[in-house]
């Protein structure tokens, strides 16, 4: 990140809490204390005990900006931390929520919130996490374009995206992500939060035919999949494998591709019932590697 800090190319950085990460403010402080210094942070809470007064002293201490979001489990709170501001637009979407594209109407609904948050900061950040079909563009740049500062290239770019959502052309974009029966996309939702959309895009595009699955009930899975074994135990709540990958996944509580990828072709029921225990507490499942077998990298 340095490189991109120094150059001027870099914003800042984002730190996501954990749904389940709920208010400790000393455990809080004990994070940002140890932050690299040189870089701006953002913080998103995604659990409601932190909306209280107490919280943003402390962000304020470190410079530290809170995330003013959209979505559907949190307020649209406005609260101004650091000398920057951070919003971010996730979308209200059911399949799943970043699968939504904001009104004009909606959006208008912002401005004054934004116009709020300027004139006490140096600059502010806004995101637009809903990007399914090319919607997270569009809207960043109509937002744009309302409060009046919307550059000619921004324009150029505007006008391309419009035309490319007026096509019409459907669920472009989607294609693995949503097909399947009503459970799939409560699946995939609980899969992004338990391994980040990075590796669950991975996943889906590892092809069926690479994966051997011998066993895929609910209380057991075992498969092959590539060159590498897989074994998730209920009773024990275990799960063996033996990626490079996994190695790290060990220690970030973080399912790999290979995991996403083996639950995504079981029967849906038994798919949502693994990944809803699995999402319910992940510090009560033990990430194995085989014993005595080095993990491949």
């Amino acid at each position: 990140m340095l490189p991109l800090n120094n150059s001027g190319k870099l914003g800042c950085l984002l730190l996501q809490m954990p749904p389940k990460y709920k208010y400790d403010l000393s455990h809080l402080e004990d994070l940002l204390s140890i932050l690299p210094h040189g870089f701006k942070y953002a913080i998103e809470f995604r659990h409601k005990s932190w909306l209280q007064d107490s919280t943003w002293p402390l962000l304020s201490k470190y410079n530290v900006a809170y995330t003013i979001v959209d979505e559907p489990l949190l307020p649209p709170e406005v609260h101004v931390t650091a000398d920057f501001a951070y919003i971010r637009w996730h979308g209200h979407g059911q399949r799943p929520w970043y699968d939504y594209h904001y009104t004009e109407q909606e959006l208008k609904s912002w401005v004054p919130k934004v116009k709020e948050v300027e004139p006490s900061v140096k600059t502010t950040y806004g995101y637009f996490n809903n990007h399914f079909h090319g919607y997270a563009v569009e809207n960043a740049l109509r937002i744009l374009q309302m409060m009046g500062k919307l550059t000619p290239a921004q324009g150029a770019a505007f006008n391309r995206a419009k035309g490319h959502l007026e096509k019409g052309k459907g669920p472009e974009g989607l294609g693995e992500w949503v097909k399947g029966g009503d459970d799939r996309p409560k699946i995939i939702d609980l899969l992004s939060s338990l391994m980040g959309e990075s590796r669950l895009a991975r996943a889906l595009a590892i092809r069926d035919e690479e994966v051997n699955l011998t066993a895929g009930t609910s209380e057991k899975v075992v498969a092959k999949i590539r060159n590498y074994s897989l074994t998730l135990d209920f009773e024990t709540r275990t799960i063996t494998h033996d990626c490079g990958d996994w190695e790290r996944s060990i220690e970030t509580r973080q399912l790999c591709k290979h995991v996403g990828k083996v639950l995504l072709l079981l029967p849906e029921k038994t798919a949502l019932g693994w990944v809803t225990q699995i999402h319910e507490d992940p510090e009560a499942w033990h990430f194995l590697k085989p014993i005595g077998k080095t993990v491949a990298i």
